[in-house]
């Protein structure tokens, strides 16, 4: 009898967001001009929970990133 091959998680805490949904949050804060908040809000149209520190985490690591860049 064989064994079921065992898949192991990443460490640490799952993302509270999907990777998919990162550029949709980047684009609606930056082109439109959406607080965290509202990003918020509009997210929660779709089905989609999340907080809004969430959010805020999301915009700060990706302003780091490319001041770091430049």
């Amino acid at each position: 009898m064989s064994r079921p091959e065992v898949t192991q998680r990443k460490p640490g805490r799952p993302k509270a967001i999907p990777e998919r949904l990162i550029p949709k949050v980047l684009s609606l804060h930056y082109d439109e001009g959406m607080g965290y908040r509202a990003i918020v809000r509009e997210l929660r149209k779709q089905g989609i929970s999340v907080d809004w520190s969430t959010i805020r985490g999301i915009v700060k690591v990706h302003a780091e990133l490319e001041c770091r860049r430049e």
